[in-house]
C-alpha cells in the first residue's frame, strides 16, 4: 500500500475491521487501544459514527484483497 510501514500496517488493520467488525465502536475501540497505531490516534479519534458506517457498507460490499 504504501512505502511507510507504520501506515501500511494501519491500513490494512482498518480495512480488516472493517470488512470484519459488526460493532463500529470496535473498530475505533480496537485501533485506538493497539500502541502501534499511537501516531495514528487523533485521527482515529476524529472518526464519526456515519462514516465507519458507511465506510464499512462500502468494504464489505466492494473490497476485495489483492496480493
Amino acid at each position: 500500500m504504501t512505502d511507510d510501514p507504520t501506515l501500511d500496517h494501519f491500513q490494512r488493520a482498518l480495512l480488516e475491521l472493517l470488512a470484519s467488525a459488526d460493532d463500529l465502536n470496535e473498530i475505533r475501540e480496537r485501533l485506538a487501544s493497539d500502541a502501534a497505531f499511537t501516531p495514528f490516534a487523533e485521527y482515529v479519534a476524529g472518526f464519526e459514527p456515519r462514516m465507519l458506517e458507511i465506510a464499512a457498507a462500502l468494504v464489505k460490499r466492494w473490497g476485495r484483497r489483492s496480493e
